[in-house]
């Protein structure tokens, strides 16, 4: 077997050469639509590299950073703050 590189694709048959020889991705996914190319072409993107399940869910919510936008809002009383302090 052997690999040749035509027109920037490598391939490694004849049926590779010939699709190339046609400005056509050898090795495209079956299915892909002519012209999109394949690096970009993944169902997955947009999507997180991880998805935590089960415990590791709750921790990751629990430890999200809320941004200030969404935050409470601060003390809206005329009181002020209380601290209990156990001396």
């Amino acid at each position: 077997m052997s690999i040749t590189i035509v027109n920037g694709y490598v391939c490694t048959s004849c049926c590779d050469e010939a699709k190339a020889k046609q400005g056509k991705d050898p090795n495209a996914p079956p299915g892909t639509p002519p012209g999109v190319d394949a690096k970009h072409a993944s169902g997955l993107a947009g999507q997180p590299a991880t998805v935590l399940g089960g415990i590791l869910k709750d921790l990751a919510t629990a430890n999200a950073v809320t941004p200030a936008s969404a935050a409470a809002p601060a003390n809206t009383d005329d009181r002020p703050a209380s601290v209990n302090l156990l001396v």
